[in-house]
């Protein structure tokens, strides 16, 4: 009963398990050291004299279990989402942001069956609808229930799953949310209520910037708003960066999310605006929540022509690190590299990048790098840039903090490296 977990623990440490989502692939663990415990309490209760001690010992052990079950009944029908009483559970905002509490999307069952009592007749069209929902439902219900990509036309009530749920305002407008222990389990709402409640409150302040959208921090939400907005505007994708006025903010919450990575001094909250954002008679509103931190300044835009215009024009006096299929340059001032191809085509657009990172101190890496020794920062051309107006590819790209000692980077897909190339760091690490 011993040697079973400590055998298993230890053999998942040493050949380096990557034990995806945690510790849940080891829960069979649980179940010799529980064994041990009862045998444990067993014996106690047994060597203990007198009919009162003995008594106390199973008491105690009693009220134990009543304690889960109590919790348990209390947030049924959401008993995955149980959390023993002595973890740390001191805010709601805490708990959703370190955990996925409904990794299995049971809430849905509920949460669907509400808006369609809310509306008895026809289609409900839920974007980012997850698989197998539908057949959580009732058989009648299921037909009327359809993803925005199997929509075709006609009239239907339409709702969204945003991708910030978890800051989902349980009373926000248009907004059905379940929750456990205070905290958005899941939430679904309707965008034109939803963004449209957010959009008149970003409108009563004044703007934090006038640009192709016009910038608003509205609570907790920064909102992204354009009158008359085109197809361009909406396809374009979102760059956001998040300062904090104390940097030890970043690993606290980064730690469980290592793509979002402490190193480079902000958090990276780059969005699309089709899944943060809606348009309504017209105009565009989109809006993405905020860390709790204390901020010290935010960087934001799109990666539209006139970007890419601009960041090519930066590095266009300098010499490139690498000439290859696209040069790539470096910009001091950013920390950044460019990426720019001249007469790109679109499968130079619709390619991954690799971009590996070696550091002159292996130390410096995330510690789930380690072992690989250079830090991936792998990335699509659509997601870090976008075409000039004359037809090139530029791609822009943040570099960590912690000095470099060599690149390597290119172009792959399913059949491999496509273009590779490696350059040392200018002027040393």
């Amino acid at each position: 009963l011993v040697a079973l977990p400590v055998a298993t623990v230890a053999a998942a440490v040493l050949l380096e398990n990557p034990a995806q989502q945690g510790w849940r692939y080891l829960y069979f663990l649980y179940a010799p050291p529980l064994l041990l415990a009862v045998f444990g309490l067993h014996r106690l209760a047994s060597s203990i004299g007198g009919r009162w001690p003995r008594g106390g010992a199973y008491v105690l052990a009693g009220a134990a279990v009543a304690v889960a079950l109590v919790s348990m009944v209390r947030i049924h029908p959401y008993e995955d989402s149980y959390f023993n009483a002595l973890t740390d559970r001191t805010t709601p905002e805490r708990l959703a942001s370190r955990y996925d509490l409904d990794y299995w999307v049971q809430s849905y069952r509920n949460l669907v069956g509400t808006i369609l009592d809310d509306h008895p007749s026809g289609t409900l069209v839920l974007r980012g609808l997850p698989r197998g929902v539908r057949e959580m439902l009732p058989e009648d219900d299921r037909g009327r229930i359809v993803s925005a990509a199997e929509f075709r036309s006609g009239e239907a009530n339409r709702y969204r799953l945003p991708r910030f749920f978890r800051a989902c305002p349980h009373d926000a407008p248009g907004t059905y949310a379940v929750r456990v222990y205070g905290a958005t389990v899941e939430c679904v709402v309707d965008p034109v209520a939803y963004f449209g409640g957010l959009r008149r409150e970003a409108l009563a302040t004044e703007p934090l910037l006038r640009s192709r959208f016009d910038t608003h921090r509205t609570g907790d939400f920064m909102v992204y708003l354009r009158d008359s907005c085109s197809r361009e505007d909406m396809d374009a994708r979102f760059f956001l960066r998040v300062y904090p006025v104390d940097a030890a903010d970043l690993p606290n919450r980064l730690r469980d999310f290592p793509d979002h990575r402490a190193s480079y001094g902000f958090e990276k909250r780059d969005f699309d605006f089709r899944e943060y954002g809606a348009r309504i008679d017209g105009d565009c509103v989109a809006a993405v929540p905020l860390p709790a931190w204390p901020i010290a300044r935010i960087e934001t835009g799109q990666y539209t022509p006139e970007f890419a215009n601009a960041a090519r024009f930066a590095v266009a006096e300098a010499e490139p690190l690498a000439r290859a299929r696209f040069d790539v340059w470096f910009d001091a001032d950013g920390r950044t590299l460019t990426y720019v191809r001249d007469d790109c085509a679109a499968e130079d657009a619709d390619t991954r990048f690799f971009l590996h990172v070696h550091p002159a101190d292996e130390g410096d890496l995330p510690d789930h790098r380690q072992r690989h020794g250079f830090d991936n920062l792998n990335f699509s051309p659509r997601e870090r840039g976008a075409r000039t107006d004359d037809g090139a590819c530029v791609a822009v790209v943040p570099l960590p903090h912690w000095p470099i000692a060599r690149i390597e980077t290119g172009q792959f897909d399913a059949t491999g490296r496509l273009w590779e190339t490696e350059f040392a760091w200018p002027g040393g690490p």
